[in-house]
């Protein structure tokens, strides 16, 4: 039986919508060579073509490009535990039916309410079940590499995050740069109301009840429906790690891939 695949990842690269330091340092084939040659005392003529192996090293946030947030990133308790840590969480959470819901109604700054995910299902005509994968459309991936890409997206609330993980949502996901609404927009909010719940609502609600959440997806227009698909998100295994890097996918069957 044939499938295809929707790659929902934005790469990981230094651009202006990524904040965080990025720094890659490559050593090139011959430069490997040179290296590699003085543990036997050779040269670079020693390899085939003069060359070695490229390799890199990569300084960056675990928050950088498309990545998973361990419960260990909403805070050190979770339904007073010790949160999972990245390399924690059920690998069964990474795999399962995928479910997009389309909000892209709404405006930059606003929250995403739970009559909007309701409204959402109700045009899909689907019913939720326990460790479904929710993907949330706002179309802000189009603004991806530029400085908008900070600023011009709405962002889930504490409500509407609550109304996926008490139907057992355990990993969702959303195709913007954050989950809550973009920085200024809360922050502008505490300052003005002196109300520390406008401050990421939707993360700290991790710490009441336990999930996962994805940022910076991309392509859920591509999907051919909102419901019908697999997704595989399995994220890199960091010890300890808070949050961490992952190539979410959807898979696509015959009966949809035509």
């Amino acid at each position: 039986m044939g499938y295809r695949i929707i790659d929902l990842s934005v790469r990981v690269e230094e651009n202006a919508g990524e904040p965080a330091p990025y720094k890659v340092e490559q050593t090139g084939h011959s430069e490997g060579a040179d290296r590699f040659a003085l543990q036997f005392d050779g040269s670079r003529k020693d390899f085939p073509d003069e060359e070695f192996l490229n390799m890199e090293m990569i300084t960056a946030s675990t928050h950088t490009g498309t990545h998973l947030d361990a419960p260990l990133h909403f805070g050190s308790l979770s339904e007073g535990r010790p949160a999972a840590s990245i390399d924690q969480i059920p690998l069964e959470w990474c795999y399962g039916d995928g479910v997009v819901l389309d909000v892209t109604h709404k405006q930059a700054g606003e929250f995403i309410e739970p009559e909007d995910i309701e409204a959402a299902l109700t045009r899909t005509g689907y019913k939720l079940k326990p460790l479904d994968i929710v993907l949330i459309r706002t179309g802000a991936d189009r603004h991806w590499g530029t400085p908008q890409y900070l600023t011009d997206y709405p962002g889930m609330s504490k409500e509407a995050t609550k109304l996926l993980t008490e139907r057992g949502i355990r990993v969702m996901g959303i195709d913007s740069y954050g989950f809550d609404r973009p920085f200024r927009d809360m922050i502008g909010d505490y300052k003005r109301t002196g109300d520390n719940a406008y401050l990421f609502p939707a993360h700290f609600w991790g710490r009441e009840q336990t999930y996962c959440h994805m940022e910076r997806m991309t392509n859920l227009d591509q999907l051919p429906g909102a419901y019908g698909f697999k997704v595989a998100c399995f994220p890199i295994k960091l010890g300890g790690a808070g949050a961490a890097w992952v190539r979410a996918v959807a898979i696509i069957g015959d009966q949809l891939a035509e």
